[in-house]
């Protein structure tokens, strides 16, 4: 991976988390698409201004988040013949990577999100954000 690409992703990953206190909740739609087949579900999340990060509301209240793990990982421990470096940490902290898309306004937005067995999720650029070591 080249340098530039490596920069470039650290600083979105800072930027993304440097923005986690400012998000705005409400209750929408999400749906998924596996195997062809789109399902969708009306959730309680959170979402920055730019909808570029999502959280489940009950994780953003409850700080689940903190309560994942205490390990940082090294990029370069998270690099996948298949999938993101996002999946591979989610699947990592026995989440379920996810490509979805969210509603605000009835505006779809796409992201991928790391759900976990409790129903909670947390967009995976933000989770990289959070078990990064620097």
């Amino acid at each position: 991976m080249s340098h530039i690409f490596k920069t470039l992703l650290y600083l979105g990953l800072l930027m993304s988390a440097c923005n986690a206190k400012d998000l705005i909740c409400s209750q929408g739609k999400i749906e998924q698409t596996t195997f062809g087949k789109t399902t969708s579900e009306t959730s309680n999340y959170c979402y920055n201004e730019t909808k570029n990060q999502l959280i489940s509301k009950d994780c953003y209240l409850t700080h689940c988040e903190k309560k994942l793990s205490n390990k940082k990982y090294k990029m370069k421990d998270l690099y996948s013949d298949i999938g993101k470096p996002g999946f591979k940490l989610c699947r990592e902290l026995s989440g379920t990577p996810q490509i979805i898309n969210f509603f605000v306004d009835k505006k779809s937005y796409q992201l991928d999100r790391c759900l976990f067995k409790n129903e909670n999720y947390i967009d995976t650029d933000y989770l990289l954000s959070l078990f990064l070591e620097r």
